[in-house]
């Protein structure tokens, strides 16, 4: 991946978590991410080999709209990455992971090339952490 591909991807998980996110209060190493759901970024790269209109009839073919997101996942923010394709940030219960990946596969195989990577939200940590030093 390109280094502006990246910071681009960063500075919209920064954003998206920035303007999302509570104060914390309570000493950092305390945080605990939450236990009943797991953030995910998960990036739909174009594969740029079918124009616009072709991509877009594939979508419709396959039902995209209808499986994805699935039902109990939430979407956090999904940005689309000029030339690059759709980059989402969601949140889904541990026991939707199977149904989250089923649906990836079935409606975006040969129409994106697919990433996905698990993290957690940070920002109430680096809250505390900044509200901490800067005392």
């Amino acid at each position: 991946m390109q280094n502006w591909t990246r910071f681009t991807l960063s500075l919209a998980a920064f954003l998206l978590v920035a303007a999302q996110s509570p104060i914390a209060q309570q000493d950092p190493s305390q945080i605990q991410p939450p236990s009943d759901v797991v953030v995910l970024a998960i990036f739909l790269r174009h594969t740029q080999n079918l124009t616009l209109e072709e991509m877009g009839a594939k979508m419709r073919e396959r039902g995209f709209w209808k499986v994805f997101p699935p039902e109990g996942v939430k979407v956090l923010g999904w940005y689309q990455i000029m030339s690059q394709g759709h980059f989402l940030f969601v949140e889904c219960p541990p026991a939707k992971i199977r149904e989250l990946n089923r649906a990836i596969e079935s409606v975006s195989y040969g129409l994106f090339k697919s990433e996905v990577y698990p993290g957690y939200d940070f920002w109430p940590i680096a809250k505390a952490l900044i509200e901490r030093d800067r005392k």
